[in-house]
């Protein structure tokens, strides 16, 4: 949540965010889908109950400033976006847990946050998923394959937003997702340079570690 918090005061406009399950059900954000990486903890994030796993210190690997920061749940990022006026882009990764698909859109439906909501993975099955539940949320194909097919599958499972990664981008890959109807969002992007280039080049949107770097290249 301090990411997320300082991320809005560089200026960032939505937050990307990765989602797995725990043992009992409840979705929360992490990239891994092992806890050795980011926080105090072992094995597998879907072999934790939220209880366990809301004990971790989730901060100490970034910095001693940031000791004893705790994984978020959903209902936490989700209340934050609608407190902070932002739009959330919500991944799920592979290996996030049987059945996210379905307890991601029950936490969304009846909230008023869910038309701030992309939900993005690389896996079309999950993105068809959600779109079998509920036609009304947004997805988007994340993409770092050969361009030549992006935009076909995206439209094919329904998705609304193409998200290639910075190098797969080019001005033929926007012009046919916009002929087509598709946003095109891409990440990860990280230099000035690049970041104008893909702004001028028509991208919707850009994500990068550093939303300083962005709003800044974008003013100039």
């Amino acid at each position: 949540m301090s990411a997320f918090r300082r991320a809005v005061d560089l200026g960032a406009r939505f937050i990307e965010t990765d989602l797995h399950l725990s043992r009992d059900g409840e979705i929360v954000a992490i990239h891994d889908s092992t806890l050795e990486r980011t926080t105090n903890g072992h094995g597998l994030v879907m072999a934790h109950s939220l209880d366990e796993l809301r004990l971790l210190d989730a901060g100490s690997w970034f910095s001693n400033q940031f000791a004893g920061e705790r994984i978020p749940t959903l209902d936490e990022i989700l209340n934050f976006a609608g407190q902070a006026d932002v739009h959330l882009y919500l991944e799920i990764k592979a290996g996030s847990g049987y059945g996210i698909e379905r307890a991601l859109v029950t936490a969304l439906r009846g909230r008023k946050e869910a038309v701030r909501v992309v939900v993005l993975s690389f896996d079309p099955h999950s993105l068809e998923l959600v779109r079998r539940l509920d036609r009304v949320i947004m997805s988007g194909l994340l993409w770092d394959d050969d361009p030549a097919e992006a935009v076909e599958r995206a439209m094919h499972m329904g998705a609304r937003q193409l998200a290639p990664r910075g190098d797969r981008v080019s001005a033929s890959l926007i012009a046919e997702a916009h002929s087509n109807g598709l946003q095109l969002i891409t990440w990860t992007i990280n230099e000035p340079d690049h970041i104008r280039d893909l702004a001028a080049a028509g991208v919707d949107g850009i994500m990068s570690d550093y939303p300083d770097r962005v709003v800044a290249a974008l003013n100039k």
